[in-house]
Order: structure tokens, then sequence, then C-alpha cells
């Protein structure tokens, strides 16, 4: 698994999220787990659902330079489009994408393998 640091600006949003590269990983996201853990990063995602998802996320879609196009709220067994300039999409545990606001530029650092 890969996980990334998620920055605005110098400021840390969220440490050791789960970078979902491949097919499965990104189909797979965060269900299953009894936690969101730190969330997930989907890069070239546009639409998500939350089929077996035991909470909430913070649902915030990126455009192709990784700003916030879009925000939501997502609750479980439900699906969410993302606009039509969203290429990615970061999902984090309730609350803590609440700083974040349409506009804000999001800089993926630290890349490492656990």
């Amino acid at each position: 698994m890969i996980l990334v640091d998620i920055y605005r600006g110098q400021k840390l949003i969220a440490k050791s999220v789960k970078y979902c590269q491949d097919l499965r990983s990104k189909v797979i996201g965060l269900m299953f787990v009894s936690s969101p853990g730190n969330g997930a990063f989907l890069p070239n995602v546009k639409d998500i659902h939350m089929n077996f998802v035991r909470f909430n996320l913070d649902i915030i879609w990126l455009d192709k330079d990784n700003v916030v196009v879009k925000k939501a709220l997502a609750r479980p067994w439900k699906l969410y489009y993302g606009p039509a300039n969203a290429t990615h999409v970061l999902e984090l545990p309730q609350g803590c994408g609440s700083s974040l606001k349409i506009g804000d530029t999001l800089y993926i650092k630290n890349r490492r393998k656990v």
C-alpha cells in the first residue's frame, strides 16, 4: 500500500492517506473497514459510491491541478457524482475536510510504501 500526506500550502491537512493507484483499490476504497483511518486519495476518479462503507466521509473533488472544485458530506449507501471538471477524489473522515474551501490547491507529498 502507498501512503501520502495532503497539504494546503504548508499546512498538513491529512497524514498517511491511502493512495489508491490501481483499479481494485479505487473500487474498494474504504469499503469493509471499521474506521476510515486517515482517508483515501483516488486519482483519476470522478464519481464514488458508499456501498459497504460504515461511516460518513468528507468528499473533496479536485481538478487536474488538485484545486478543490466541490465538497460534500457522504453518507453510507449513496452515490455521489463529481462535477465535469473533477479529476480526483479525496475521502477524509467526517470533519477533516471542513477547513478546505472551493479554490484551495492541495499538494500530495511524501509517497511511501508500507
